[in-house]
């Protein structure tokens, strides 16, 4: 089944005495197309990405705020289940169902347990509309990605504080503050789409990137599959040595130190992990 790509964002409600937050604009534009749609709520789009009939992938820049709102949505309005297995003898013991074998009016999401959001996925009518945090892969605010990348559209300002909600009349200076949104992130996905950047995470595709410059078979031997390596069931608890060390991974920045770009150095060292490792063994 073909799969399209788009760039979204919501707008929600900001006004004195509010009782709730409802998304009163959703925008989205299809990659390699600069037609945008904008709707009046996300009922709205929810209804526009199952006309399209296929699978749909996407990208929100800032997936931890506007996916608060899908979730709300799938759970309250929709009443649709997490795509989970649960053990009956332990309410705590839950497992989330491959993607091939959720129910259609099921969603199954990735988030981290520090809050990191990844992705939310909803199976409907035996499609996905998988929706992913771009921020992920461009790691900067719409302003900055418009500046860096010299994208065509540019990131305009808007009044956010006003009476509005789901299904208002959208003023011609809102509809191109949101246009220009979608526009700038899909401008800058595109161009990394192009370079064959279209991971769930910066991170995995530098991860690629980097086993392209290695010869046949040297990333493996390198960086073995710890999960194949089983360990002394009698000594650990673990099942396998991915497990044992699993804990010792800590993320964090990396910078090149001035002076030191394009030169190969027989080892290096990270300090972050090195020191968890440390303060483990005490």
């Amino acid at each position: 089944m073909n799969t399209k790509y788009y760039v979204g964002d919501f707008e929600t409600t900001v006004y004195a005495g509010q009782e709730y937050t409802e998304v009163w604009a959703s925008a989205c534009v299809e990659l390699y197309s600069d037609e945008v749609t904008v709707l009046h709520s996300i009922d709205e789009q929810f209804e526009f990405f199952m006309e399209q009939g296929c699978n749909i992938i996407c990208y929100y820049h800032n997936l931890k705020f506007d996916g608060s709102f899908w979730l709300s949505y799938l759970l309250h309005d929709l009443g649709f289940k997490q795509a989970i297995e649960q053990n009956p003898d332990d309410i705590f013991d839950t497992h989330i169902i491959d993607k091939y074998k959720m129910k259609n009016n099921t969603f199954s999401y990735n988030i981290s347990g520090m809050g990191q959001w990844y992705r939310i996925l909803i199976k409907v009518h035996n499609c996905y509309i998988e929706l992913r945090d771009s921020f992920k892969l461009l790691p900067f605010s719409v302003r900055r990605i418009g500046e860096s990348f010299g994208t065509k559209h540019k990131k305009l300002e808007m009044e956010y504080t006003g009476v509005r909600y789901a299904g208002c009349e959208i003023t011609q200076e809102e509809m191109e503050y949101i246009k220009n949104d979608v526009l700038v992130v899909k401008e800058a996905l595109e161009i990394a789409f192009n370079e064959g950047h279209n991971k769930l995470t910066i991170g995995s595709c530098c991860l690629t990137e980097y086993k392209k410059t290695l010869p046949d078979e040297y990333f493996k031997n390198y960086y073995p599959n710890m999960v194949e390596y089983n360990i002394d069931s009698e000594k650990f608890t673990q099942e396998n040595a991915d497990s044992w060390i699993r804990k010792s991974y800590k993320g964090g920045w990396c910078y090149v130190v001035k002076g030191k770009e394009n030169k190969i150095k027989d080892r290096c060292f990270d300090s972050s992990s090195l020191r968890y490792a440390m303060s483990s063994r005490r």
